[in-house]
């Protein structure tokens, strides 16, 4: 997929699962284990959406099957360039 990402509210299954997944966040860095790790998308589960805070972490190779496509508008084509330019300069190469 390159840079460019889903838009937010896009349902998704990842490799491996049957169970639905909400894209909720685009362009991820956290820290697991002491370690900062970058992940393409943060996600929730479908349809409970967002219990406590416990979210998934999922990268472009893990998602499987398109199941909805988010919502889309001039507002995301800009917000999409702008993480884009980001994870450039944070992460040269990815």
């Amino acid at each position: 997929m390159g840079n460019k990402f889903y838009p937010l509210g896009t349902i998704v299954i990842v490799k491996g699962s049957v169970k639905k997944l909400m894209l909720i966040g685009r362009g991820v860095v956290t820290t697991i284990k002491g370690q900062q790790k970058y992940f393409d998308y943060v996600a929730c589960t479908y349809p409970e959406g967002l219990v406590g805070e416990t979210v998934l972490y999922v990268n472009h190779e893990d998602i499987e099957e398109i199941i909805y496509k988010g919502f889309q508008d001039e507002d995301d084509q800009r917000m999409q360039e702008n993480l884009k330019e980001q994870i450039a300069k944070l992460f040269p190469g990815q």
